[in-house]
């Protein structure tokens, strides 16, 4: 009788052994792809950050040197071509857009809560229609990045996340606010990186991490059957 208690309780802890490395596998397993999930959200916020603060903010201080907000405010009302402030603006846009390869430079007025026009757009000259947006064009902004109404609100530059785009392309938006000089919003700098080079150094990291991980996965694995294999043998 007392033989078969011990056999009993023998494998009643080799049971709750069993279930322990179970147990534990299986958060090793979450714990893992925890850190892959969280550790890629970090690494694609600190690579857009750091970009645009070398590349993108320098711009859209740049170009907000530019804008005198009185004068683009009287240029958004009269939407005048003529207008030496509008052609002179634009070529210096067109000028600081070049020298760091953007894709897009723009200034917009609001017309309504979800419509804008462009004022003066840097992005190509007035010949290529598909690049450029002439003087007084509207534009529906309601699917814009939430980050171009978070700057309408704030009246601070706000970083855009990565749009995936397949009319414009991969890009990462940076909106600045246009301010006269009674301090009022009277219009939105917008500029527009590229992000395939960006995207495409997130995708390898992603990949050597699930790498990484898989390869953990395996060991893990290996370990848990070795030992289920050991305890089997013992029990029989």
């Amino acid at each position: 009788m007392d033989i078969a208690n011990e056999i009993e309780s023998r494998r009643q802890r080799i049971t709750t052994f069993k279930f322990r490395i179970t147990l534990f596998v299986v958060f090793f397993f979450i714990a893992i792809f925890g850190v892959f999930v969280i550790t890629s959200v970090l690494q694609i916020s600190a690579v857009t950050r750091f970009v645009c603060s070398r590349i993108g903010l320098p711009m859209v201080n740049k170009v907000a040197d530019l804008i005198d907000g009185d004068d683009f405010e009287a240029l958004s009302r009269s939407l005048d071509p003529e207008d030496p402030y509008y052609e002179n603006t634009r070529l210096k846009m067109l000028e600081i857009k070049q020298t760091v390869n953007c894709r897009y430079l723009y200034t917009m007025a609001p017309v309504s809560t979800s419509v804008f026009r462009f004022i003066i757009d840097g992005s190509s000259t007035p010949d290529d229609t598909e690049n450029f947006s002439p003087l007084g064009v509207e534009e529906d902004v309601s699917a814009y990045d939430s980050a171009f109404f978070l700057t309408l609100r704030t009246k601070e530059i706000q970083l855009g996340t990565i749009d995936l785009n397949e009319t414009w392309g991969n890009i990462i938006s940076i909106y600045a606010p246009i301010l006269n000089s009674r301090g009022d919003l009277v219009g939105i700098i917008g500029c527009d990186l590229e992000a395939d080079t960006i995207i495409a150094w997130i995708k390898t990291q992603v990949l050597w991490q699930l790498g990484v991980v898989l390869l953990f996965a395996i060991l893990a694995l290996t370990v848990y059957f070795s030992l289920v294999k050991r305890i089997n043998q013992i029990l029989t």
